[in-house]
């Protein structure tokens, strides 16, 4: 389940249950013995994934012999199925990851598909480095990432647990890589308490795990099986399962009409007349987490008080023109905006035509995209899925506007945070751009909503169209909400 929410944009992994009346002391444990995987209990294990009392997905771990000896191989897959804004919701995985005895990585490659857009990533260690490789929509990249010691792939952390002999009281820590953002991670799982529970048979060891600031519980058995996992603050469980039952998913998820999504991820507040005239606003944020650090944003101030942020938005005041210097990073091409690629460039010159300036540019991409790309709740991985598609959410249109805008010689960035959406209440996650603008420094745009300077209501939290750069984010999923909103100004 973890790397199945990691996969879900990064925005359905935080939260730690607490055991609560559920669980009670089992009395002494069993002496905890490390097993090696020779001798592991089980060759393979399913389970089902529960979200707000509904099921929506599956996973299925298994352990077998590599072709090499002394190797281990980890295959995985996984699925969700759920919706979100009337539009269902399809989150896959399948990956085989290469291990030696103790759970280092040395291989692997990894299949994601998400609302039928496909990511794949392989490769493999080679001395002190791990050789990443990417390709999406027929966009590649690599990348070397520098080991400070041997990683653990994410599908190995239900298995760490037993490998390692973990006791009561005592924690384990190693470098994970996480697929999902192509990046590396310290992991730490502590073991917290030997339990019983009704919600299973037997006693089993409860295990804490924090990887990229998101946190899960899990319940092993005698056997090393995940009995029982939660996260989301105990709203996603999942359950030990025979294998048709854990499929049988697919029928009960096509029943799922509720939005459980949106009712989690809303932070409700009071309402914001005329939100897309708003030129000034003031917000206070709770449950900000300590490792997201929130940017300087156009016309933004922030302050933050432990976990709670309040920030000062007003468009009205000067653009900052400062930090020249970093803008031209923003031209470089990415998987999510191959900006390099002919027929981005074709495009986006095709569209601009004789236009002159940046502003003038920056309207006919706007224009272009509201007239060719429908606003559906479907996720992509690149601009490249999304012109082919011609279909995306908030973050495929960013993406998309990136791109084109970087093909035309315009330093843009990808900006994530929340925005004011009057017909839900609230505030809802959500993405769009800046573009540096010669003379004048960053202007935030809209390309799902059409505003070449977005409303005040946009709350920059994070920069960057990478998961690792989204994951301090992901945590504030289902945590934060809306203490104070009030200095509304209106242009």
């Amino acid at each position: 389940m973890r790397r199945l929410g990691a996969a879900l944009a990064l925005a359905l992994l935080a939260g730690c249950a607490s055991s609560g009346p559920w669980f009670r002391e089992a009395g002494p444990p069993p002496p905890a013995e490390a097993r090696a995987l020779a001798d592991w209990p089980w060759q393979e294990i399913w389970t089902g994934i529960v979200f707000q009392g509904r099921k929506i997905g599956f996973a299925r771990l298994a352990l077998r012999p590599a072709a090499v000896q002394g190797r281990w191989e980890i295959e995985s897959e996984s699925a969700l199925r759920l919706r979100f804004l009337g539009v269902d919701k399809r989150v896959s995985l399948r990956a085989l990851d290469e291990v030696h005895d103790d759970l280092t990585l040395q291989r692997f490659r990894y299949e994601y598909y998400l609302d039928g857009s496909r990511l794949h990533v392989e490769g493999e260690r080679a001395g002190d480095v791990l050789v990443v490789r990417t390709e999406s929509a027929g966009v590649r990249g690599e990348q070397r990432l520098r080991l400070r010691e041997p990683a653990v792939p994410a599908s190995a952390l239900a298995l760490l647990p037993a490998r390692r002999g973990l006791r009561v009281g005592e924690t384990a820590r190693a470098t994970v890589f996480v697929g999902e953002s192509q990046s590396l991670a310290d992991a730490e799982l502590r073991a917290l308490a030997y339990e019983r529970s009704p919600l299973f048979e037997g006693a089993a060891l409860r295990v804490a795990t924090t990887l990229l600031g998101l946190e899960s519980e899990t319940w092993y058995d005698a056997k090393a099986q995940p009995l029982l996992e939660t996260a989301l603050h105990g709203t996603m469980i999942s359950s030990l399962e025979d294998a048709a039952r854990a499929r049988a998913y697919l029928v009960e998820a096509s029943l799922n009409k509720d939005e459980s999504l949106l009712a989690f991820s809303l932070l409700r507040s009071a309402p914001v007349p005329a939100p897309r005239r708003a030129a000034a606003l003031r917000i206070a944020l709770e449950g900000v987490p300590h490792a997201l650090a929130v940017p300087d944003a156009p016309g933004q101030r922030c302050a933050r008080d432990g976990t709670r942020l309040e920030c000062r938005i007003d468009r009205r005041a000067p653009a900052d023109a400062g930090e020249a210097h970093q803008a031209a990073r923003y031209l470089r091409p990415s998987l999510a905006a191959p900006s390099n690629e002919r027929r981005f460039i074709e495009l986006a010159q095709s569209v601009a035509g004789d236009a002159a300036g940046a502003p003038a540019k920056i309207e006919r991409l706007l224009a272009w995209i509201d007239a060719n790309i429908a606003k559906e709740a479907v996720d992509a991985f690149s601009a490249t899925d999304v012109l082919r598609e011609r279909r995306a959410e908030c973050q495929g249109h960013a993406y998309l506007f990136a791109a084109l805008a970087r093909a035309l010689a315009l330093p843009t960035r990808v900006v994530n945070g929340l925005v004011y959406v009057a017909e839900h209440g609230g505030f809802l996650y959500h993405t769009w751009n800046d573009v540096w603008i010669e003379g004048a420094g960053w202007q935030p745009v809209d390309a799902t909503l059409g505003q070449p300077l977005a409303d005040a209501t946009h709350v920059a939290l994070a920069v960057g169209e990478s998961p690792a750069e989204l994951a301090p984010l992901a945590a504030m999923v289902g945590r934060a909400r809306v203490v104070a909103l009030g200095d509304i100004g209106h242009w």
